[in-house]
């Protein structure tokens, strides 16, 4: 299922597309950890190197990670294109440079070439089945199926080839996953180490790889 949603060579047409444009950006950087506010709508932010997070937060201080970007991925495009500031808080993973397009640099770019728009909307897309999946994980899968569940998608999102398997970025943490899914990080360490004695994962240096993404799949409780 999550193959046909994040196809692999769509996605690295579509970062490829932004780091281009991104150049043309006022590019900013931010350290590790560090809170990134670019207020208004008239802008789109693109990932130029780094990781970053968005979350939403509760009025206790909870946090719900929506979206880990990394670089040829944008935001702030639905504040643009719709309207209204979307009211994420936005942090640097590792040390990261961000080009921040104004609205007439963005309007120059999408005259000159209107593929972008592609680009934008499949960016849009592409974020919406994110959550459409986090809400269906969270409301059908049981703690195990939801780590499955996630690790599924990461597989497919972000994985990256190698001899045996797929490699989770290191920036997937027991604790970044556990904020994905709303759930402990204990709940995840245990399912984790479950995949692991069952041959389905290995964690080399805090990475996960993926070896089986067929029994992963069999913890899935919903389609």
């Amino acid at each position: 299922m999550y193959d046909k949603y994040f196809e692999t060579k769509r996605q690295e047409k579509m970062r490829k597309s932004f780091l281009e444009i991104g150049e043309k950006g006022a590019i900013r950087k931010y350290p590790k950890n560090s809170l990134i506010k670019i207020e208004g709508e008239d802008v789109i932010c693109i990932v130029m190197s780094g990781n970053i997070k968005q979350s939403i937060y509760s009025i206790e201080g909870e946090e719900k990670t929506l979206y880990l970007l990394q670089s040829g991925e944008i935001f702030k495009e639905m504040d643009y294109f719709c309207g209204g500031e979307s009211k994420f808080l936005t942090k640097a993973l590792v040390d990261s440079t961000i080009s921040i397009l104004h609205k007439e640099v963005v309007e120059q770019i999408l005259f000159e070439n209107p593929n972008i728009y592609r680009d934008i909307i499949h960016s849009i897309t592409r974020k919406f089945r994110i959550v459409m999946f986090q809400m269906a994980n969270m409301t059908f899968s049981d703690s195990v199926g939801k780590v499955a569940d996630t690790l599924i998608r990461l597989y497919y999102q972000e994985g990256e080839e190698i001899a045996q398997g797929k490699k989770i970025n290191d920036k997937f943490t027991h604790e970044e996953i556990a904020k994905l899914i709303g759930c402990s990080r204990v709940t995840v360490t245990r399912a984790l180490n479950k995949f692991r004695d069952e041959n389905i994962i290995d964690i080399v240096n805090g990475e996960i790889i993926i070896k089986d993404i067929e029994k992963l799949e069999k913890y899935i409780r919903w389609k």
